[in-house]
């Protein structure tokens, strides 16, 4: 009896045991259900398309002087087909701007110095956005970047960025030829000079002359 068990566990240990796939879930088969095929490098995400941004500004204007308003109109081409959403456009006004304003943008910085204005803005596919801005111009009195002899200019940069990047996706430029207050202050001192040595000649003048004739009438005959 004890020998016709052991061999019948030594039979059973011998036997091959269910396989582990038998017990694992599987599964319901359903109508139009297919297992999903394991992803490959063929099947990796595509970037999305460039973004391709011009941008020019100009304010129809080659030459300015103090105290006169320069008008910018700023042109945003998005010539991708793809929408740019909440695009961010940057004016930086020039360096002697008294005072900016931009319809529909916020106005950073205050007072004599570098004033900039700030849109958000949607470019659809293959649109154009037209943006406005205007500057009023003060004296500027240093020399620091004479473009040439009596004149200064002053420059208006205009940059796109999309998304929250640093780096512009476009930028152009606008330059006027501002004159200098240095040639005026000049002629200024000279005409004080010529007032100066007008006004000594009127309270000196007879003074001398009486001198001299008095010399003159004492010297001997």
């Amino acid at each position: 009896m004890r020998t016709a068990a052991v061999c019948a566990l030594l039979c059973a240990a011998t036997l091959p045991g269910p396989s582990a796939a038998a017990y694992a879930p599987q599964a319901p088969l359903t109508a139009g259900y297919a297992p999903r095929a394991p992803r490959t490098a063929g099947h990796a995400p595509q970037a999305p398309p460039a973004v391709s941004v011009t941008v020019a500004v100009t304010d129809g204007r080659d030459d300015a002087e103090a105290g006169k308003r320069l008008d910018y109109r700023i042109t945003v081409h998005n010539l991708g087909p793809t929408d740019v959403h909440r695009a961010r456009i940057e004016q930086e006004m020039p360096a002697t701007t008294t005072s900016a304003a931009a319809p529909g943008a916020t106005v950073e910085g205050r007072g004599v110095g570098r004033q900039k204005a700030v849109w958000r803005s949607d470019l659809p596919a293959h649109d154009i956005q037209v943006f406005t801005a205007s500057a009023v111009l003060g004296d500027r009195a240093d020399l620091t970047g004479s473009a040439a002899p009596g004149t200064l200019r002053a420059a208006a940069t205009v940059c796109v960025y999309v998304g929250e990047s640093f780096a512009p996706t476009a930028c152009s430029g606008d330059l006027d030829d501002l004159p200098e207050t240095h040639a005026e202050a000049e002629d200024g001192d000279g005409w004080v000079w010529w007032a100066a040595a007008a006004a000594a000649a009127a309270l000196f003048g007879p003074g001398v002359v009486r001198a001299v004739r008095r010399r003159r009438a004492a010297q001997p005959r």
